[in-house]
């Protein structure tokens, strides 16, 4: 996973901070950047932490089932949108200034919320709603006389019949609806290509969470490139990542007031740009924790910056291996994903990697 070092290495080593307003934390960052995964070479799972395939693969088959409620997760034991879910829903009860993030009002509703989603189907009905998000642009978009486009059927029969197309295309982002979302798409447009008997997958990301968010994505578009390839009898080939405003999150105050002093900054990129071997992010790793304010509690593990020089720290391992099922892609999401995906091969190095997503 080469590549995915390379990103870090740039945000880290020549990133700038900025104080972002809807999750209400700092963050450092760049502006856009290119990877290329070969899944000849193995499917694309990280290596450097561990990353239990079966997440991000139920997201898949969550959005290509058109799903917009995140009961359909949280029934799989997957909370990767909970927390988007409640804010959402603190939103529609107008109760965000009541309950203002980062607070221990907000863990503790939160805790709440939780708990009722999983057991309170009724409540999980209209709480659990994110609006139109992802997959239900992706099978559910609005028509211009009021019916709706199923944009993965499309796709999949025009790849077919027009292998060549260059309309070979899934969008969720759509203007009209972005205020309904809990969240707005951050993988935003899909493109395939095919070149014989090849089929490429090149997808743009609009803001990426480069430790938590980043190796989920490459896990999920290269198993969607998987399962298109599968469905059209193409070869799945390249999957090629753009993301644009990628991003390391810094916490929130008193820990991010380390950002906030340029002289800090200055002082830490340098360090990072002088390290010369694995060893030393490890190093620089602690240099940081005795010198930036320790977290509040309650908003532990918000500064994913110790947790990405961990991870540079240790060595990329070989690729793990994809088998498929041979079930029919429109069969296949309805199922769990671990009988629809095997990984094979995988062994990654294991450390304490849970970071707190931001909201």
């Amino acid at each position: 996973m080469k590549q995915y070092h390379d990103l870090l290495k740039q945000i880290l080593g020549r990133g700038d901070v900025e104080y972002e307003p809807r999750t209400k934390t700092h963050t450092i960052g760049i502006s856009g950047a290119f990877s290329v995964y070969d899944l000849r070479e193995g499917f694309p799972l990280m290596t450097t932490k561990n990353v239990p395939p079966r997440l991000p693969f139920e997201e898949v088959l969550w959005k290509l089932r058109g799903e917009r409620n995140v009961k359909g997760l949280v029934d799989r034991n997957v909370h990767i949108w909970t927390a988007n879910a409640f804010d959402r829903h603190l939103r529609e009860k107008d109760l965000r200034e009541e309950i203002p993030k980062h607070s221990q009002r907000w863990n503790e509703e939160f805790d709440s919320y939780k708990e009722r989603i999983a057991t309170d189907p009724e409540f999980a009905s209209t709480a659990g709603d994110l609006g139109p998000v992802y997959g239900y642009q992706w099978r559910h978009w609005r028509g211009p006389r009021g019916g709706e486009v199923d944009q993965l059927t499309n796709l999949l029969n025009n790849i077919r019949e027009k292998p060549g197309s260059r309309y070979h295309a899934l969008s969720s982002w759509n203007v009209g609806e972005l205020s309904e979302m809990a969240l707005g798409p951050c993988p935003f447009w899909h493109q395939f290509s095919v070149y014989g008997d090849n089929i490429d997958l090149t997808m743009v990301q609009r803001s990426c969470d480069v430790f938590l968010g980043v190796p989920f994505n490459i896990t999920q578009d290269a198993l969607l490139l998987e399962l298109v390839a599968r469905e059209t009898g193409l070869k799945p080939r390249f999957f090629k990542h753009m993301p644009i405003n990628v991003h390391d999150y810094l916490g929130v105050s008193p820990r991010s007031d380390f950002w906030d002093n340029q002289g800090n900054i200055s002082e830490f990129q340098r360090r990072f740009r002088e390290v010369t071997d694995r060893d030393g992010y490890s190093k620089l790793k602690d240099w940081y924790l005795e010198n930036a304010p320790a977290e509040s509690k309650g908003n532990e593990n918000k500064d994913h910056t110790p947790f990405i020089l961990e991870q540079l720290s240790k060595e990329p391992r070989a690729l793990p291996r994809i088998e498929l099922a041979d079930i029919p892609l429109l069969e296949a999401i309805h199922k769990s994903a671990l009988e629809i995906a095997t990984i094979t091969g995988y062994k990654p190095h294991k450390w304490d990697s849970k970071a707190t997503m931001a909201a």
